[in-house]
């Protein structure tokens, strides 16, 4: 079972994010400072730290950098929250958090973000039409792909090349004409269609932080597609 831990001073904040987590096969604790969440890691290792960013004493950007510098830690997900400033955006960023919620709490983005970093599908994808040319490279090879769909999490790609489960590829690709993201991602399903045509459901395993806050922005902005609309990402 995945250990996530909570952290804020605040105790509707801990109240609501662990009846939020009920029920979903995880494992929640809270605290309620930076000291306390270091201290607690340190001792049973987290699968993934949600934070705000303002803490009394220990901040959240002190605790993300601690975590990241603990032994055998750096690979645990630091997840920070914060209001929609500058100034805090900015601590957020020079922190090395793998992602950032601004306030107030989509509900949905954040189940939809801390299943993206413990590979569990525990709320439901927001997906949106994106239309692009995909530059893909796997290992060596660079090859061409076309998007049917973007969430959150993943992207759905047609392309000529075959490719198989657990493939580990890169996209590049415009969100419009002036943002252009590159992650890392991973085949999870794969669909041959009746015109020959094959279909690539590609989860995203490692975003920076800068692009994964553009792509969230992408999708908040646009509708959902009808439920008539196919797709398969299961991410």
């Amino acid at each position: 079972m995945k250990k996530i831990l909570l952290v804020s001073s605040s105790k509707g904040f801990l109240k609501r994010n662990t009846t939020l987590l009920a029920g979903r096969e995880l494992s929640v604790f809270t605290v309620s400072s930076g000291e306390e969440a270091l201290k607690l890691h340190e001792e049973l290792v987290f699968d993934l730290i949600l934070s705000e960013l303002e803490l009394e004493g220990m901040d959240g950007s002190r605790l993300c950098s601690e975590v990241h510098m603990a032994k055998n830690s750096q690979l645990v997900p630091v997840i920070l929250i914060c209001y929609d400033r500058l100034d805090s955006i900015q601590r957020v960023e020079q922190s090395g958090a793998n992602a950032l919620i601004l306030k107030p709490i989509d509900p949905i983005q954040l189940l939809e973000t801390i299943g993206s970093f413990i590979d569990m599908q525990i709320g439901k994808s927001k997906r949106v039409v994106l239309n692009v040319k995909v530059i893909t490279k796997k290992s060596e090879l660079e090859f061409f792909c076309f998007s049917h769909d973007i969430s959150n999490t993943g992207i759905l790609l047609e392309s000529e090349y075959q490719l198989s489960l657990g493939d580990k590829i890169v996209c590049a690709f415009n969100l419009d004409d002036t943002v252009q993201i590159e992650a890392a991602g991973e085949v999870i399903r794969c669909m041959s269609m009746n015109d020959g045509k094959n279909l690539y459901g590609v989860k995203f395993s490692a975003i920076p932080l800068s692009y994964r806050k553009a792509i969230d922005s992408y999708i908040d902005s646009l509708p959902s597609p009808s439920a008539s609309k196919r797709s398969a990402i299961s991410d």
